[in-house]
């Protein structure tokens, strides 16, 4: 498709990421992908579905969330990769073997789970949505318990045969899900056990104000900093979405304190006053002690860039709802209109397949989200709906 390379209204820009989107959509139609290439991808998708009413938006997710509920194993796993293969298809062996084997961690799944929640209450009949909630519901029942800790951190599953037991920071995205699901549906259990992980990780935050991280690749460790963009983005968004429904006052006093040591500590020293987006040679935490590493050390840097696309998405939703406050509140005005103009977003490979083909389509979807937090500040929590209790 041809792209405008002008500046935008983010109305516009959400229709241009959309479209790009789908234009793209027949390259996931076979094996093999990481699912979670595609689910922000949807979930921009289907925030266009909502903003801009157009039911075709979120049609065109609908093959890709049948496909990955379809794959969810008879105890509740999913597998972080398309296996292209039901699991009503499988043999007792090949689920043995793919246990065994196979990629079913809660991280990647977890914002997969969070993206097919917003699919169940997106323009969807009846049938489905009741489909995708399930699946749902029997992953965060029937699954990720397993994985949960006595101190209430969740390890991160199966990774190619390795059990990973111990607590591991980047699986916060299950916490995203609880959320979510307790919205939906009123369940409270659920974002209970997100409050305790959300509490478990406001507890392991180094005293210069930026969360530790604990990591499990390739062995348990806790002294690096969640310092690079794309971890960054999963433990805000966690964090944000476990205030969001918690009715605890205390978890989002606590939740809200935490968020705020960690822009004035290193964040917001990521991003110029002067500039229409984060400095992307500040790639490495802003924060130093000589114990503790940044956990982006020899990360690809587009595997930052995409992520980063989505952060002042985050960050629109913080000044709108946690804590108004004029500096943040001008850079994410001016985040919004990047994202807005392709040609600048093209830096950090939005819509940008002739030059980085590989994370092209994530970072679409990241963009995607903060393109809707600047057209309707908050949307992007308040299109799963108001609790139910």
């Amino acid at each position: 498709m041809k792209i405008p390379y002008k500046q935008l209204t983010p109305e516009k820009a959400l229709e241009t990421y959309c479209d790009w989107i789908i234009s793209q959509l027949p390259k996931f139609d076979k094996p093999p992908f990481e699912w979670y290439f595609l689910f922000y991808p949807m979930r921009t998708l289907l925030m266009g579905a909502q903003l801009l009413n157009r039911k075709d938006y979120a049609e065109a997710t609908w093959p890709y969330l049948d496909h990955y509920v379809e794959e969810q194993l008879p105890n509740g796993a999913l597998t972080s990769n398309f296996r292209g293969q039901p699991a009503a298809e499988m043999s007792q062996q090949d689920i043995e073997d793919l246990l065994t084997c196979g990629k079913l961690n809660l991280a990647d799944n977890g914002s997969n789970v969070h993206g097919l929640i917003l699919g169940a209450v997106t323009m969807t009949d009846k049938k489905r949505r009741t489909r995708y909630l399930e699946a749902a519901r029997k992953w965060l029942d029937d699954w990720t318990p397993i994985w949960r800790l006595r101190t209430g951190a969740y390890g991160n599953g199966i990774w190619e045969g390795h059990k990973l037991n111990g607590p591991y920071t980047m699986a916060m995205n299950v916490c995203s899900a609880q959320a979510a699901y307790t919205l939906v549906t009123g369940e409270e259990r659920h974002i209970r056990n997100a409050e305790k992980f959300a509490m478990f990780q406001c507890d392991h935050w180094h005293e210069l104000g930026v969360p530790i991280r604990f990591n499990l690749y390739p062995r348990p460790d806790d002294k690096s900093f969640c310092g690079d963009f794309a971890r960054i983005y999963y433990l805000f968004e966690a964090l944000l979405w476990t205030w969001h429904v918690s009715r605890d006052k205390a978890v989002r006093k606590r939740i809200a304190q935490r968020l705020k040591q960690w822009i004035d500590a290193d964040l917001i020293k990521r991003w110029p006053a002067d500039r229409d987006w984060f400095d992307m040679n500040k790639c490495v935490c802003q924060v130093y002690d000589e114990e503790y590493t940044d956990s982006g050390l020899g990360v690809r840097f587009y595997w930052q860039a995409c992520k980063a696309a989505g952060m002042s998405g985050l960050l629109s939703y913080y000044v709108n709802n946690i804590e108004d406050r004029a500096d943040l509140r001008n850079r994410v005005a001016r985040g919004g209109r990047y994202l807005s103009n392709p040609l600048k977003a093209r830096m950090l490979a939005v819509m940008a397949d002739d030059v980085e083909p590989t994370f092209c389509m994530q970072a679409t979807g990241f963009g995607g989200l903060g393109v809707a937090e600047a057209l309707k500040p908050s949307s992007t929590f308040l299109a799963y709906g108001k609790r139910k209790n």
